[in-house]
């Protein structure tokens, strides 16, 4: 009886087929869905370190993170927590005189979930320190002279800082 069913048509196919439908299963992947961002998308970010124009120079550059997941077409596209790349645009220390210090820092670019860069625009970051130059001549001309090589405040963007930036053109993805 039991050589009788295992030689049996009827069930030789219907294990080919349980075989068959448990591999096809197994072993099919999702496919990859391609997703434009369109331009303008807006991308919040905020800096990792405290911007100090002390310590700057022309042309270095900064590391900015995505503050939260940026989605299109109900696909997360740039998860939270990116890289996003800025670059020292405009730097000045603190001088005498009561000369205050500046930064300028452009956001220039950001990374997508497939590892691809996305150009950004729209991001700049610009800051000042105080001015106190009115007080440093005065109290040059009328006090002492030696007050003349007071300095002004360099600027400070303190780390945290939240700005906005936007996709510069249309990019596509692969998301899946």
């Amino acid at each position: 009886m039991i050589q009788t069913i295992y030689k049996s048509k009827s069930l030789r196919i219907f294990s080919f087929l349980m075989i068959l439908s448990v591999l096809s299963m197994s072993f099919r992947t999702k496919e990859d869905v391609n997703i434009i961002i369109p331009s303008g998308t807006v991308i919040p970010l905020e800096n990792a370190n405290e911007i100090n124009s002390s310590t700057l120079v022309a042309g270095q550059t900064m590391d900015f993170f995505v503050r939260n997941d940026v989605k299109v077409e109900g696909s997360t596209v740039i998860k939270r927590g990116s890289l996003a790349r800025g670059q020292v645009v405009r730097v000045q220390k603190a001088k005498g005189l009561g000369k205050e210090g500046f930064v300028e820092v452009e956001i220039r670019s950001v990374q997508a979930v497939d590892d691809s860069e996305i150009l950004l625009t729209g991001a700049r970051l610009f800051e000042e320190g105080d001015d106190r130059q009115t007080a440093a001549i005065l109290l040059g001309v009328l006090v002492c002279i030696l007050f003349l090589t007071m300095k002004g405040k360099n600027a400070v963007i303190p780390k945290g800082y939240a700005v906005d930036a936007r996709v510069a053109n249309d990019f596509q993805i692969s998301v899946n």
